[in-house]
C-alpha cells in the first residue's frame, strides 16, 4: 500500500465488519483524493460478468422484448472467476467463444394458472469449478439449502404463455454500463462530526450522530468545533455488494487496478526522463 500513501504516513486499511453482502472499512494514511479514487474504482473499474446480448426466440408474455432484455442485463451473475475470461474485445475468436463469453438459456411454458419466471430457470454453460458464472440466487441457494426466495423474478406468466431466449454474458466494467458494477452502493464518510464544515447544518441537533462520531453520547453536543486548518485523517467506507463478488474481493481488485495504473504512469515518467 506504499504507493497509495502520503509522504508522512503509511496507508492502513482496517476492516471493521465483513459478511457476504457488506464490508465496513477504515482507511488512514492517505489524502481525500486517493481515498475517493479507491471508492470510484470499486464502483466503476472492477470487472464482472453480466448479460450483454439477448436473443429472444419466443415471447408471449405481456412484456415486450426490449423490456425483458433490459431486465436480463441487470441480473447479477457470480463473477469470482471473472479473470478466467478474456475481455471480448481482446479475444482472438471471430464472434464468441467459451474463453470470453458464457451462454445462458431460458425456456419456460406456463402449464398452470400462473407462475413466476425467475433466475432459477436460467441454465448456464459455465457451471463448472474455476469457471462458474451463474445467477447469484442460484449460488446462494446452493450454499444454504434452507434459504428460500433467493431468486430474482424476471416476469410472471399466465396459462399458455411462453418465454424462450438465449443470453450471452460478457466481462465488463461499471464505467461502461452500470450492469457491470459490483457494488449496489458505497457509503463514504470522512468528517463524521462536521469539524471541517464540509456541509452546513442549520439545526445540528436535528441531525442524527454518525456511527463514527467522536462526540460523547451523554453530552448535549451535536457538532464539533470548527477546525479551519484541519484535514481528513480517517475515511470510513461501507461497501455493499450486488452479490457478484464478495465485498473484500471488490476492494482487492480495485487496489490491483489502482496499482496497475500507478505503475503505468511511473514507467511513462521514467521513459520521459531518459528521452
Amino acid at each position: 500500500l506504499l504507493l497509495l500513501g502520503t509522504m508522512d504516513e503509511t496507508p492502513q486499511i482496517k476492516i471493521t465488519d465483513l459478511n457476504e453482502a457488506e464490508m465496513k472499512l477504515e482507511l488512514r494514511g492517505v489524502d481525500l483524493a486517493m481515498a475517493n479514487s479507491l471508492r470510484r474504482t470499486m464502483i466503476a473499474e472492477v470487472p464482472t460478468m453480466a448479460i450483454d446480448e439477448v436473443y429472444m426466440e419466443k415471447n408471449s408474455t405481456v412484456f415486450h422484448d426490449e423490456f425483458l432484455a433490459h431486465r436480463m442485463g441487470l441480473l447479477p451473475l457470480t463473477s469470482k472467476d471473472v479473470l478466467a475470461f478474456n475481455d471480448f474485445r481482446d479475444c482472438d475468436c471471430d464472434e464468441t467463444c467459451e474463453k470470453c463469453t458464457v451462454e445462458l438459456t431460458l425456456d419456460v411454458v406456463c402449464m398452470e394458472e400462473k407462475m413466476s419466471v425467475t433466475t432459477q430457470h436460467l441454465h448456464s454453460s459455465a457451471d463448472i469449478a474455476r469457471r462458474t458464472v451463474i445467477p447469484v440466487g442460484t449460488a446462494q441457494e446452493r450454499r444454504n439449502q434452507s434459504e428460500q426466495d433467493t431468486h430474482v423474478v424476471i416476469c410472471k406468466l399466465r396459462r399458455g404463455q411462453e418465454l424462450k431466449m438465449r443470453c450471452i454474458a460478457k466481462r465488463g466494467m461499471g464505467k461502461e454500463h452500470a450492469k457491470w458494477s459490483p457494488t449496489a452502493a458505497i457509503a463514504f464518510e470522512y468528517d463524521p462530526d462536521n469539524a471541517l464544515r464540509h456541509t452546513f447544518l442549520e439545526v445540528p441537533s436535528l441531525w442524527p450522530k454518525s456511527e463514527f462520531s467522536q462526540l460523547k453520547d451523554n453530552e448535549d453536543v451535536h457538532e464539533a468545533e470548527f477546525d479551519p486548518h484541519g484535514k481528513p485523517e480517517a475515511f470510513y467506507m461501507t461497501v455493499e455488494s450486488t452479490g457478484t463478488l464478495l465485498p473484500n474481493d471488490v476492494c482487492y481488485l480495485a487496489l490491483q487496478t489502482l496499482f496497475t495504473k500507478l505503475e503505468t504512469i511511473s514507467k511513462q515518467l521514467i521513459q520521459k526522463d531518459f528521452q
